[in-house]
């Protein structure tokens, strides 16, 4: 592997949050068409690896380097700050398909134990929740979209993860019910 490679690894794996192509470009001193095909190539050596990291392009161009999200169900108890329980990512899920919704009718629909999940959301920087009479607005926040390597647009947001979300539910129920096999 060349140093051009190695270095935009390594930048991408100490910085814990997506860099733009521009400033992936500046580091290695190279014109950002080169450096969009150099972190092209080393996307698909991860993907021909079967490893539990991919380097995925997001919107406004800009990469990253994360955990393929079909193994945050079995190591996400050691993931900083906590991964979030399959209640709650339902919740997440359930506001980010629905935004921009009032807080009172999410607990309508979902149930009281909401309000712990928006905190905890909010918390995280997940959600927004700004107030609406006498209730709260909530929609997703760009770290949400971020986090899931989802387009910031709502619309295609919204397709993506209905199909990227089904998938992670799937086995993060699935971890879950292995846990609680005797």
């Amino acid at each position: 592997m060349d140093d051009e490679v190695v270095t935009l690894e390594a930048a991408l794996y100490v910085a814990g949050r997506p860099l733009t192509l521009e400033e992936l470009a500046t580091l290695i001193d190279k014109a950002q068409s080169t450096t969009k095909k150099i972190l092209e190539d080393l996307g698909f050596a991860y993907r021909k690896s079967g490893g539990a990291l991919e380097v995925v392009e997001l919107p406004r161009e800009r990469w990253v380097l994360q955990l393929i999200p079909e193994l945050t169900p079995r190591v996400g108890r050691f993931i900083p700050g906590g991964l979030l329980s399959f209640a709650t990512l339902q919740t997440l899920v359930f506001i980010a398909l629905k935004q921009p919704i009032i807080q009172s009718d999410l607990i309508a629909q979902r149930g009281t134990h909401c309000y712990d999940h928006v905190k905890e959301l909010v918390e995280k920087k997940f959600v927004d929740a700004t107030p609406e009479g006498r209730s709260k607005m909530l929609k997703t926040t760009p770290l949400f979209s971020d986090y899931f390597g989802l387009d910031p647009d709502m619309i295609r947001m919204k397709a993506q993860l209905k199909h990227k979300m089904k998938k992670v539910l799937e086995h993060q129920a699935e971890a879950e019910q292995a846990i609680d096999l005797p």
